[in-house]
């Protein structure tokens, strides 16, 4: 089975991006379940990077299961794990829906995505210079609780927020060095106060309009950046009144852009890129 894709990535944040609605049809001589096709000893194969295509995760482009949405978004992590939410996923899955990856020739095209976390919009249009950006609604974010944790011989006050997938949101006057991130991280994901795991954010506060995010992905581990996890940063932030509504996030991949408005909706402005495109043959 031959499956054209898309690399693409957003801050360095990359995804395998699979067109999947082809091989729907029941009558398609290619016709099988997503999740036959893209198993996850398949994912971690394709996201391997010194013997696949290497990335992130996979993106899956599937037709949406009711006419409410224009799209529906399948999210499956370098470890095969499936996601419920991905912001930077969402990005560039917006970006290649839109069919605006090759051209910026047309601005405010958007997309009613349904994800497993429910319904979130994007909005492709133009930007001045550079290529065109995506305005991602990700929803409410939800505080659920803040406690005290105890990870490699340390304590810290950790922020737990569901984004529609969960967050630790911890704040440090200094961002971990390398080796402490790299500790601490897994520790943490799998930490007993959260029972599905977690994504972790150590945020460092650089002023009211700007934050350091470092960001350990549940099921990714180390990430350049991650779009639910700048979006919980952001909203814990300004929650705890260290920052106002519009947020810079300065991510290892670079800086995106939050807003949070009332009832703690958060809108991320994102840079996606189409880095090229490839032809998969399954089975590896």
């Amino acid at each position: 089975m031959n499956f054209k894709f898309s690399k693409m990535h957003h801050l360095g944040n990359d995804f395998i991006v699979v067109d999947f609605r082809p091989y729907e049809g029941e009558n398609c001589e290619f016709a099988r379940k997503f999740d036959e096709a893209f198993s996850p000893d398949t994912v971690r194969s394709l996201c391997d990077r010194h013997f696949g295509v290497g990335a992130d995760g996979v993106v899956g482009v599937l037709s949406p299961s009711c006419g409410k949405y224009d799209h529906k978004m399948r999210i499956i992590n370098s470890d095969g794990s499936e996601a419920k939410m991905c912001g930077n996923g969402l990005a560039c899955f917006a970006l290649f829906v839109s069919g605006l990856a090759k051209s910026a020739s047309s601005a405010g095209h958007k997309v009613k995505v349904e994800t497993l976390s429910g319904a979130r919009g994007a909005e492709i249009i133009t930007a001045p210079h550079g290529g065109p950006k995506v305005i991602l609604d990700m929803g409410k974010a939800e505080a659920v609780f803040s406690k005290e944790i105890s990870a490699g011989g340390r304590k810290f006050k950790a922020h737990s927020v569901s984004m529609g997938n969960p967050h630790c949101v911890i704040f440090l006057d200094e961002p971990p060095g390398a080796a402490e991130f790299r500790r601490l991280g897994p520790l943490i994901e799998n930490h007993e106060l959260f029972p599905d795991k977690t994504n972790v954010e150590f945020v460092t506060v650089r002023s009211a309009s700007e934050i350091d995010v470092a960001v350990w992905e549940r099921g990714a581990g180390e990430t350049l950046a991650c779009g639910t996890g700048a979006s919980a940063s952001a909203f814990t932030a300004r929650s705890l009144k260290l920052c106002g509504d519009k947020v810079k996030v300065n991510l290892p991949g670079g800086r995106c852009a939050a807003e949070i408005k009332t009832g703690g909706r958060v809108f991320l402005e994102c840079s996606p890129v189409k880095v090229f495109e490839g032809t998969i043959t399954l089975p590896l």
